[in-house]
């Protein structure tokens, strides 16, 4: 799944030219934080109550990426 969301990362940065790339996911599935962080995404932060799961309301976790991490990365 890493390799899915690199490979969506850089179709973003290079040919819809973004600079920015931002994902949550809900608190109570640290997996796809993890999926994100493998595919170079940072933590941002805990957003509280700002997402909807089947329970209800729910914590949403923040990750992102900027070109100039990409570009330090290469």
């Amino acid at each position: 799944m890493p390799e899915a969301l690199k490979a969506v990362i850089d179709y973003l940065f290079d040919v819809a030219d973004m600079n920015r790339v931002c994902a949550t996911h809900d608190v109570n599935n640290p997996k796809s934080g993890r999926v994100m962080q493998k595919a170079g995404m940072k933590y941002e932060g805990t957003l509280r109550q700002a997402g909807l799961n089947m329970q209800g309301i729910c914590d949403s976790v923040c990750y992102s990426v900027i070109r100039s991490d990409r570009c330090s990365d290469k």
